[in-house]
C-alpha cells in the first residue's frame, strides 16, 4: 500500500509548473533582447507510445530522464528588433501558470493534513 500515492501524482505537475515559471521569467527579462525568441515548457511525449518495455533488471528505464522540454514559441515578429516576445502574453502565462502552481500545492497540503490525521488517530 502506497501512502503517498497521492502525492506522488502530483510531483511530475508541481515540478512542471516550477521550472515554466523559471522559463516564462526568462522570456520577460529578455523582452528587449534582439533576436530572442520566446521560449516555453512542454512534457515530452509519453516513452510508453513506442512501446518499449524492459526485460533485463540491468536495462535503463525508458522513463527516466527529463520529462520536460523546453521549445520556441512561435509567433509573428513583435518588434523591429525582431524579438517575439509579448509582454501581455508572457503575463498572462505567468499568473496562469502560478494558479496551477498554488492548486497542485494546496492538493498535496491537502493529502499531508490526511496522513497527519490517520497518525493522530482521527484526532
Amino acid at each position: 500500500m502506497d501512502i503517498f500515492k497521492g502525492i506522488r501524482k502530483l510531483e511530475s505537475r508541481v515540478d512542471f509548473t516550477w521550472k515554466r515559471h523559471k522559463v516564462i521569467l526568462s522570456n520577460i527579462a529578455n523582452a528587449d533582447t534582439p533576436n530572442y525568441r520566446a521560449k516555453d515548457l512542454k512534457f515530452r511525449e509519453e516513452v510508453k507510445s513506442i512501446g518499449m518495455k524492459i526485460t533485463r533488471r540491468k536495462h535503463i528505464s525508458p522513463t527516466t530522464g527529463e520529462r520536460f522540454k523546453v521549445v520556441e514559441v512561435r509567433r509573428g515578429l513583435v518588434g523591429n528588433d525582431r524579438n517575439n516576445v509579448s509582454i501581455e502574453e508572457e503575463m498572462a502565462k505567468l499568473a496562469q501558470n502560478r494558479i496551477a502552481y498554488e492548486v497542485y500545492m494546496k492538493m498535496i497540503s491537502d493529502n499531508i493534513e490526511k496522513l497527519n490525521k490517520v497518525i493522530r488517530g482521527g484526532r
